[in-house]
């Protein structure tokens, strides 16, 4: 599949359109009432920012919204998109990460999680992270993973920084912050 998409048939380039190829023919893009491929837009928001795969859903990240895509079959529509929450913000394409099952990511003012249901993550070090967060850098943040100790981590500028000079970590079994350089 592919996100931010050429509609069919036309050269324009639409950021919220999602398309898939038929599933017996990778290589088909073009939809017809003999195979799968099409296509399904998105609403809230001007672009879609990042998707990442979790067991049974597609999680879409656009820039104010999030969805859960999932496969329906053939015979209905192949994908379907579930508005999972609005006014909800990330980072840059790569601020997301799925940890033991559940996807974490940092917003433009807060991070969140989804364990089937969206939540604001509680976090005492917010203010310190971003008061001191450079923006017009978000696209170098990143997260990442340290299962073994239980952690998701987020690499990002601060505020008088163009490079990856700190970071925040979230410790989700004991549900604690800490921070470094």
């Amino acid at each position: 599949g592919a996100v931010g998409a050429y509609e069919y048939g036309s050269g324009v380039l639409d950021p919220m359109l999602i398309r898939w190829s038929d599933q017996e023919s990778a290589g088909n893009w073009t939809p017809a009432a003999t195979n799968q491929a099409g296509s399904l837009r998105l609403s809230s928001g001007s672009e879609i920012i990042t998707a990442v795969q979790t067991r049974q859903e597609l999680v879409v990240f656009t820039d104010s919204a999030v969805y859960s895509l999932q496969y329906l079959g053939a015979n209905a529509g192949v994908w379907g998109a579930q508005l999972l929450g609005d006014n909800i913000s990330i980072l840059s394409q790569n601020a997301v990460i799925i940890a033991s099952g559940v996807v974490y990511w940092m917003g433009v003012d807060k991070f969140y999680m989804y364990d089937g249901r969206v939540h604001t993550l509680p976090c005492d070090l917010r203010r310190h992270v971003f008061s001191n967060f450079n923006q017009n850098q978000n696209q170098q943040v990143f997260a990442g993973t340290n299962e073994g100790f239980n952690e998701v981590w987020w690499f990002y500028c601060s505020a008088n920084s163009t490079v990856i000079d700190q970071y925040v970590v979230y410790n989700y079994l004991e549900k604690i912050w800490y921070y470094g350089t």
